[in-house]
């Protein structure tokens, strides 16, 4: 289980904690206090569990690596020293965004069932 969560759709407190007191985003003129702490770590929870999830099954693949790479610059943002890292996150979701999900996925098996030309009754 995600150390984020105590149980189903249920905030860990050490989750909100970081988000109200230990991490910040470093902005220019900051660091400044993540808005709104208890829906910050639930979003990011939330993707950390959902995204890696629709990636496997190749559902909603360019979306859910954008999911990812949005999230990777906040972390860039909130961890500025971990760039070597975080670099490497986003040049996979930006191939993923630019390459797809391949042949294998979900994805693939929606969109070849809407591109087969309709059948005529009358033919």
């Amino acid at each position: 289980m995600n150390p984020e969560w105590s149980g189903f759709l249920e905030l860990n407190d050490t989750a909100v904690l970081l988000f109200s007191d230990e991490l910040k985003l470093h902005l220019p003129g900051g660091p400044y206090s993540f808005p709104v702490p208890e829906l910050m770590a639930f979003m990011s929870g939330s993707v950390e569990v959902l995204a890696p999830i629709f990636l496997v099954l190749g559902l909603g693949t360019r979306f859910a690596a954008l999911t990812l790479l949005a999230m990777t610059c906040i972390v860039e943002l909130t961890v500025p020293d971990g760039w070597p890292v975080h670099i490497t996150w986003a040049a996979m979701a930006l191939g993923i965004m630019a390459w797809g999900p391949g042949r294998l996925s979900v994805d693939q098996v929606i969109a070849s069932g809407h591109s087969k030309p309709p059948t005529s009754a009358h033919a």
